[in-house]
């Protein structure tokens, strides 16, 4: 029998292994792809558009815990593994499994997304292990699963995914390999202590921001076009005004790093990264309301938010002790 103050250690070191604070994006991402296809599709389609990226975007987090441990135990001891409170086999074992569950009720919606999960899978575990210090190719992999998820929500309510969500598909890309390189300058120091050569322990932070930039003018430029082209069920009228919301937090989150001294302070891209943290929720949401549902993007998108902005301030001290 666990006493009870260990039951709790447990518990809690779990909740920071899952990450309450960035789980809620991926979920929104499917039911974005999920609605696009079909603005009507039944409830039971879209719980599964939802649930399936949720389950896999944890396992994720566990692998990263896992696959990282070693580094970790020299930068960030106080994290679940290194510090003991999640065994490394445990964290494993919730990988594989969290990724059996998911690929299950994946196939349940539609037998033909495992043409989409196998590689989210693949690109999913080789950043973990191998892709995370191999420069931009790790940071672009990371962004590869969040495209796929906006194909398998569409695939939830129809056979094939719809053509014309490609190039949101490669919206979502191209701003979540910026989000995950503006997390690897966070670890830059880390990271260089563990050997890993991300792009910023390469080629350093000025090389970096510049990067930052290109990837954020590509998404927001992918996002200003693709309702020229493919979005015939959309309201123009409120997709450009809500797009304005993550356009205007993903700039304020660049200019804080753009705008600061050199080597940029940690506390700098941490809040840098927590306000993105905050816009891709927006992000993944607003074409819900654009395509004719917005009481069901609010009904996603204010929960998500309110429980991303309280777990990150209530795990701060947890994730960044101070030392």
């Amino acid at each position: 029998m666990h006493s009870a103050p260990a039951m709790r250690v447990r518990v809690l070191a779990h909740l920071e292994a899952c990450r309450p604070d960035t789980i809620f994006y991926a979920g929104t991402v499917g039911l974005t792809g999920a609605i696009l296809t079909d603005p009507g599709a039944p409830p039971g389609s879209l719980v599964l558009a939802w649930l399936v990226p949720t389950l896999a975007w944890i396992a994720s987090l566990y692998g990263g815990d896992y696959f990282d441990r070693e580094l970790d135990a020299l930068t960030k001891p106080h994290r679940p593994v290194p510090s003991g409170r999640i065994r490394a086999v445990t964290a494993r074992n919730a990988m594989v499994g969290l990724i059996a569950v998911s690929a299950a009720l994946a196939v349940l919606a539609n037998p033909l997304t495992v043409l989409l999960a196998v590689p989210a899978a693949v690109f999913g575990i080789a950043y973990a292990s191998r892709l995370k210090g191999r420069g931009l190719w790790g940071n672009v992999s990371r962004g590869l699963p969040t495209a796929l998820t906006v194909l398998f929500g569409s695939m939830t309510v129809q056979p094939l995914f719809a053509p014309e969500l490609l190039p949101l598909a490669l919206m979502f890309w191209v701003h979540d390999s910026g989000s995950n390189l503006l997390g690897a300058l966070c670890d830059r120091d880390g990271d260089r202590d563990g050997g890993y050569s991300t792009y910023p322990v390469r080629y350093g932070d000025d090389a970096t921001v510049r990067a930052l930039v290109r990837f954020y003018v590509g998404w927001l430029v992918l996002a200003l076009l693709w309702p020229v082209a493919f979005g015939d069920t959309v309201d123009e009228g409120l997709y450009y005004g809500v797009l304005l919301v993550p356009a205007v937090l993903g700039g304020v989150s660049l200019a804080s790093v753009v705008r600061s001294s050199r080597p940029i302070p940690r506390a700098v891209c941490l809040r840098a990264h927590e306000i993105v943290v905050v816009e891709r929720i927006v992000l993944g949401c607003f074409l819900i309301a654009a395509a004719g549902r917005p009481g069901l993007a609010l009904a996603v998108g204010v929960p998500s938010l309110a429980f991303t902005v309280i777990a990150r301030r209530v795990m701060r001290g947890r994730y960044e002790p101070r030392r």
